[in-house]
């Protein structure tokens, strides 16, 4: 959204992108104003006008979207950066494979346990609430997990631009 609209800015004389800032922070309080009016004159009751199936149709938009971003991310994984120095070793194509294969199996892992978690109040073992817990809060759990498993990674592995092994 600020992207758009810096280039909104950018393009108007009036407004240039020395304003930006100012004009993104107007923004955000005109919009700010204006929920906080929908939101003491009660507008969340309109819902019930819709019908259930334009609800489903946005959540299935929301989540085309969602599953549109993470392809363009993993298929981003095989690829170099237009802007780094392609002679570097972790640019080097049987590098960004390996990345991008790791990747895909961090994503499949991730769909696969999410798959299976929002199905555990049907398990046989566990406590019920300990089945409850997963399929309400599984998915973000391992989304979670995911992020430190690589934050950890990044944080104990020593990025090195030379070869490893070098004769």
């Amino acid at each position: 959204m600020y992207t758009f609209m810096f280039n909104f800015a950018k393009s108007r004389p009036d407004l240039g992108s020395e304003l930006f800032l100012a004009w993104t922070a107007w923004v955000c309080v005109w919009t700010a104003i204006l929920l906080f009016l929908l939101a003491i004159l009660g507008a969340c009751s309109i819902i019930n006008r819709f019908t259930r199936v334009a609800g489903e149709l946005f959540g299935l938009l929301i989540a085309m979207l969602f599953m549109q971003e993470a392809i363009k991310g993993l298929v981003d994984e095989f690829r170099v950066p237009e802007r780094e120095n392609k002679k570097l070793l972790e640019f080097q194509p049987s590098w960004r494979f390996a990345n991008g294969m790791f990747a895909l199996v961090l994503s499949f892992g991730l769909l696969f346990t999410a798959l299976r978690s929002r199905k555990a109040r049907s398990w046989r073992y566990g406590s019920g609430s300990l089945r409850g817990f997963i399929a309400d809060y599984g998915v973000p759990l391992m989304v979670w997990y995911g992020r430190l498993f690589l934050y950890t990674d990044r944080k104990y592995s020593k990025r090195n631009s030379e070869a490893p092994f070098q004769s």
